[in-house]
């Protein structure tokens, strides 16, 4: 059972990785009275500072696989947001330990603790060689250019190998996060998958608490004048309304 605001036996229990990050912070203060969280990261400065009671703060390296194991004790769904999130990752130094490994690591670990769901973070990158133009399905078959975008292809099919074992997963790929360097350098490539926080913030919600679903790849970009995923796919599956738009935030015509 969960409520919008309740006693903590009321509400789901969620990890959340990455929860210093700017993702995991949004989410975190929108939705620390609906949630219970088990809050995550390498670094936990600040994590104490989430709307709500009994919330419970835990530093986690995801390459730790016994960390990991130990994490994932008595949590309804995990929320997997850590990850290198640069298009530069550098392979060996980073992307191998945190993109690749960690990712098999919590998702092993969801599995074995008996979690009911992993929410994982994807990137438009898993899809960075497939035309700007045209919207293209939110489900498309992978074509990354990048290391970093093959490392959430990666997450997806792991996310596909679990889901067959009985753990749910879905993976959302997340477009351009709103961030300084977005209002800053944002153009109109930029803008098509652009994504605002309260509208990732509910597409989270909705990846949380829609039933029946053993896996799926949704995107999560706004609602933007021109789009870099159709969102058809998203929309019906999962009553996704998305409100913000990335070209009027930039003061872009489509």
């Amino acid at each position: 059972m969960h409520a919008t605001e309740g006693s903590l036996l009321e509400r789901r229990l969620i990890l959340l990785t990455g929860a210093a990050g700017r993702i995991g912070s949004a989410f975190r203060q929108a939705h620390g009275a609906r949630y219970l969280f088990r809050l995550a990261d390498l670094k936990t400065d600040g994590l104490d500072d989430t709307p709500g009671d009994g919330h419970e703060v835990i530093r986690l390296d995801v390459a730790d696989a016994a960390a990991c194991a130990e994490a994932c004790v008595g949590i309804d769904t995990v929320v997997h947001l850590a990850a290198d999130p640069s298009p530069e990752a550098e392979w060996e130094g980073s992307l191998l330990a945190n993109n690749i490994r960690g990712v098999v690591n919590v998702f092993r670990a969801a599995s074995e603790a008996g979690c009911r769901r992993v929410v994982f973070a994807s990137s438009v990158h898993a899809v960075g060689g497939l035309q700007d133009e045209a919207p293209i399905p939110d489900n498309a078959a992978p074509r990354p250019t990048n290391l970093y975008g093959a490392s959430k292809a990666f997450g997806e099919a792991v996310a596909a190998t679990y889901a067959a074992q009985g753990l749910s997963g879905i993976a959302i790929r997340i477009g351009a996060y709103d961030a300084p360097w977005f209002r800053e350098q944002g153009d109109a490539v930029a803008a098509m998958a652009y994504v605002s926080p309260r509208d990732l913030n509910d597409l989270l919600v909705r990846c949380i608490e829609t039933e029946d679903i053993p896996y799926a790849v949704v995107a999560g970009i706004s609602d933007n004048a021109r789009k870099r995923f159709t969102l058809e796919h998203t929309r019906g599956l999962l009553g996704y309304a998305p409100r913000d738009d990335g070209f009027a935030v930039l003061g872009l015509d489509p």
